[in-house]
């Protein structure tokens, strides 16, 4: 799965252009390579040129660095792109939070939200 700025910098359908680089002689495939670089960072250049910026978040406005997005959200979007034990690590991370959340809920004297 692309990442979000990954979708962005392959916009104009470089993937499929990727996917013809093993059918090219080996100086075919280094010339396309360079080009379909150079072309994904037109498009990133491209992206942040313009406003408003779909990659940020709701939390996140233009100049912050997201610091009130919510850890669990960012921890969802990273185990998107990992695999296996990676997965594995942050369902932990996951779960023990959930439990941690859980627990302090329970822990709270009656009344004390209000």
């Amino acid at each position: 799965m692309l990442s979000r700025l990954d979708q962005i910098a392959n916009q104009n359908h470089l993937q499929l252009v990727k996917a013809l680089l093993p059918h090219l002689s080996m100086h075919n495939q280094q010339m396309l390579s360079v080009l379909i670089k150079f072309m994904e960072l037109k498009n990133v250049m491209q992206y942040y040129s313009q406003l408003p910026h779909p990659l940020q978040t709701d939390n996140t406005a233009p100049g912050q660095s997201g610091e009130g997005e919510d850890f669990l959200d960012i921890l969802a979007d990273v185990r998107e792109h990992c695999e296996g034990k990676e997965q594995e690590m942050i369902d932990q991370a996951l779960q023990m939070m959930s439990m941690i959340e859980l627990y302090s809920l329970f822990s709270e004297p009656p009344g004390a939200d209000s």
